[in-house]
């Protein structure tokens, strides 16, 4: 219902009463990032990965967190590979760790999980993230490609538009 600050509220009750529930954590970490609350998201992901190691929403929001932010990348790497132990046919967890090797400057193997995320689930975001990855090789055939797939599964994302028109722009520069 996009009611976020109420559904914040509600999950530091319920913590309250149920310090250690870690499902509850979870969700309290992932509205965190949702409302770019970056610092308060780690700090929750890490108690409840504290209390439950194998939780995989735990371990995979915190990379991807890393990974969005640019740090704790090796972390990161440990901590998506810990959640795809626990489901390894996660598309999302594929595309977090593929989405951590870009971040590292490791493309091919970018390339290689997220790929195999794409296998698994046809998601925007996924596009996305193998648009920037050939882009970042070079390959601006195949990152206009991506973006394209990205762009048709959720139209709304100007910053993906965006993408396409400067690689646009550029080759129109070049002729």
């Amino acid at each position: 219902q996009g009611r976020k600050s109420e559904a914040l509220e509600q999950f530091k009750k319920i913590l309250a009463i149920e310090p250690k529930n870690v499902d509850v954590m979870y969700l309290l970490g992932s509205m965190y990032v949702e409302t770019d609350q970056r610092a308060k998201a780690i700090e929750t992901l890490e108690q409840a990965i504290v209390l439950d190691p194998k939780h995989d929403g735990c371990l995979n929001s915190l990379a991807y967190v890393y990974a969005e932010d640019g740090t704790h990348l090796d972390e990161a790497v440990d901590l998506a590979k810990r959640a795809l132990e626990v489901d390894s046919k996660n598309g999302a967890y594929l595309d977090t760790l593929g989405w951590v090797y870009f971040k590292k400057g490791a493309f091919e193997e970018a390339i290689k999980y997220l790929t195999q995320a794409d296998q698994i689930m046809k998601d925007p975001v996924i596009y996305d993230h193998l648009g920037d990855v050939y882009y970042k090789m070079g390959n601006w055939e195949q990152a206009k490609k991506y973006w394209k797939l990205s762009l048709e599964l959720l139209p709304s994302q100007t910053a993906v538009a965006k993408k396409i028109k400067e690689l646009q722009d550029r080759e129109t520069v070049k002729k």
